[in-house]
């Protein structure tokens, strides 16, 4: 019976590979020997980092794993292999205790229709978004070109001190929402570009998280320290990591699931970004153990004004998509029962590993 499990095991089509709780293989099947380009015989006994790795290594999260008996989700990585070999897929490394402990790794393909598609879905959810802020930009407007004309006529009947003091209030104020309206719907924010340290502007989260009187809320730290500065707006880029922390934190507070937001950093290798190739970027993830958002809105949240149960962010999504584009980015989000990811990938320049500056 235990040799026809085995065999079984052995010839399924799902990519498996078992290490004992120190790392080293124990077993490996034939659809993972393939997809891994390495023989059991090369590997029995050895360590997995000799098969594939990942950059930066990833050695410590595979120890934490074993320490805290869990299981590590990778979500579309780039594995180096032997021979100089790259590939993208995803990964589930998983602790199991049956009397001997050991760590059971599956390996998914990245399903490029699925990918195709979404990239449909983006592309389509762009014009839609940009369709729908014009509209609401020129709703906005016009009342405003009212409120302002008004007072100035006001201003010229209306000569005391003081009135004269909240009339120009109505003005300015009048104006700035002007402003941030036109920013809104033509996706033109002023940036104030600068070689930043991503890590220094996420250092600021845990004060905003505070703020908000959320003491409840653990905030955890996984960087890349090899990351070097990228070209940044980061007063921009810090109302996109305070948007997405809200809500984050909106939706855990709702549904009374999840306390823990997890910021992490990598460097992405040979990646699209809206159509352009870049052999690096800096990819932050953010990721909360919430309720998750339905698949129905998955693909409508960064839609002005769209809300469900999980998400209310009003512009915020849509203007944290903006400020993104506008730095040559991208802004995606995945998510399930076990909680929600946006993950963002700002393109990395060449001559950013001539000023490296290590992560906060």
């Amino acid at each position: 019976m235990q040799n026809s499990f085995d065999t079984a095991l052995k010839n399924i089509s799902s990519k498996l590979l078992i290490t004992d709780k120190s790392l080293n293989i124990i077993f490996i099947n034939n659809s993972a020997e393939d997809f891994l380009n390495i023989n059991f015989s090369d590997c029995e006994g050895k360590s997995v980092n000799k098969v594939f790795t990942e950059k930066p290594d990833n050695s410590l999260e595979l120890s934490e794993l074993v320490t805290s008996k869990t299981h590590l989700k990778r979500h579309i990585t780039t594995l180096f292999l032997n021979n100089n070999l790259k590939k993208k897929c995803s990964f589930l490394a998983t602790y199991y205790d049956e009397g001997e402990e050991f760590i059971l790794f599956e390996f998914f393909d990245v399903d490029k229709q699925a990918l195709a598609k979404k990239r449909r879905r983006k592309s389509a959810g762009g014009v839609v978004t940009a369709a729908f802020s014009k509209g609401l930009a020129h709703e906005i407007k016009n009342p405003l070109s009212g409120i302002k004309g008004a007072a100035q006529l006001l201003s010229n009947k209306l000569k005391a001190r003081d009135n004269q003091d909240l009339l120009n209030i109505i003005l300015r104020e009048t104006d700035r929402i002007a402003d941030i309206v036109n920013q809104v719907s033509e996706k033109n924010f002023k940036l104030s570009l600068a070689m930043e340290n991503i890590h220094s502007v996420l250092e600021r989260l845990p004060d905003f998280i505070n703020s908000l009187d959320c003491e409840d809320i653990n905030f955890e730290r996984d960087y890349d320290p090899s990351l070097p500065l990228i070209k940044i707006d980061s007063s921009l880029i810090m109302q996109v990591f305070y948007n997405l922390t809200r809500n984050s934190i909106e939706a855990m507070a709702k549904s009374n699931t999840g306390n823990k937001i997890i910021a992490r950093t990598r460097v992405a290798y040979e990646v699209h970004i809206n159509g352009k190739f870049y052999k690096t970027a800096c990819e932050i993830d953010f990721i909360d153990n919430g309720p998750g958002i339905s698949e129905d809105f998955i693909d409508s949240i960064f839609f002005p004004l769209v809300s469900t149960k999980q998400v209310s962010s009003g512009l915020g999504l849509a203007i944290a998509r903006g400020i993104i584009n506008q730095h040559d980015g991208s802004i995606d989000c995945s998510s399930d029962s076990t909680g929600t990811n946006f993950s963002i990938l700002i393109p990395i320049l060449e001559d950013s590993y001539k000023t490296r500056d290590v992560g906060a």
